[in-house]
């Protein structure tokens, strides 16, 4: 079967390639990466996200380098020679960013705070808890400026480039766009990426041509990408052959007999199993489907095929 079916998946990817526009949005630290498939032409990957997001985003993540310096009594250093020349550098030469006056004050502020804790004379690794809470503290109000200064360039400039391609392909084209995005566990919820996708596609939309892809890896590929998503696309072919809706392969199909037998051995023990919540297949939730209200068809695989029965002979 494992054979049969990684060499069908070639095939399928060309399906989906010529049927439907693709937009691949992948996750990187540089505010993310969005390719457009068209049918029948090559891809189009959009412009970056302009280089200030990295520079605000590095200022925001000099805090966190500098709690982990202070933790550690082992810090290398020549590494914190060298982060101490950064930040003075970063203090002479930030004028050249030409930022408003609230973000400049808050990138400033950010800056000096290091600097002084870099500064003060301690063993390396004997920063207390109260003077990392008193950095923290001190450092947060800034912080919070300069990711909301990060998050609207990043967004602004995402919706921007939405805005192209929704010219470009028209609203009958864009109703059809398949779109998946590549998330940490820590961006799943609040993952940037996918919101703003979401705006343009819609909500019902989500969980069916919008999907959101959990991994391991920081970065990946939009070949892998696109092999991840031809393989949920053509699993639907499966799914409504064999239990009357698509989506029932959108998850682990052994997972519902699993919770059958979890459920049944919990009794046997005298326990209350802990089990998620069953939401319709066709759930546009998010991040996870959770309301057994959210859709009108079945929750489960026993269900679904129940009420998928085979066909009657013809008299």
């Amino acid at each position: 079967m494992s054979r049969i079916y990684a060499g069908a998946r070639p095939g399928h990817g060309e399906d989906l390639l010529a049927r439907f526009p693709v937009v691949l949005a992948l996750f990187n630290g540089a505010g993310g990466r969005m390719l457009l498939y068209r049918p029948g032409l090559p891809a189009e990957e959009a412009p970056p996200v302009p280089a200030v997001y990295q520079y605000l985003k590095a200022l925001a993540h000099s805090t966190v380098a500098m709690h982990e310096i202070a933790l550690r009594a082992d810090a290398d250093p020549a590494a914190l020679a060298g982060f101490a020349d950064a930040v003075e550098q970063g203090l002479t030469t930030l004028p050249d960013l030409a930022l408003d006056p609230q973000t400049a004050r808050a990138a400033t502020a950010v800056l000096v705070a290091v600097r002084a804790f870099l500064s003060t004379p301690r063993t390396p690794g004997s920063a207390t808890t109260e003077e990392l809470e008193d950095f923290g503290r001190s450092c947060a109000p800034h912080v919070v400026v300069l990711m909301e200064k990060a998050a609207a360039v990043q967004v602004n400039h995402w919706m921007s480039v939405l805005d192209q391609w929704h010219l470009l392909l028209g609203p009958s084209g864009f109703d059809s766009v398949h779109a998946a995005v590549n998330t940490l566990y820590v961006t799943r919820r609040k993952n940037i990426l996918f919101t703003v996708l979401a705006q343009y596609l819609g909500e019902r939309a989500i969980g069916d041509r919008l999907l959101l892809f959990e991994t391991p890896e920081f970065t990946t590929t939009p070949e892998h990408m696109l092999d991840l998503m031809t393989r949920v696309v053509a699993d639907r072919n499966l799914g409504r052959a064999f239990f009357g809706h698509g989506q029932v392969m959108d998850v682990e199909i052994l997972g519902d007999a699993a919770v059958h037998a979890i459920r049944t051995r919990m009794l046997q023990r005298a326990r209350t199993p802990v089990l998620p919540a069953l939401a319709p297949y066709d759930s546009h939730q998010w991040p996870w489907p959770t309301d057994p209200s959210s859709g009108t068809t079945p929750t489960d695989l026993y269900t679904a095929t129940a009420l998928h029965q085979p066909r009657l002979p013809a008299d």
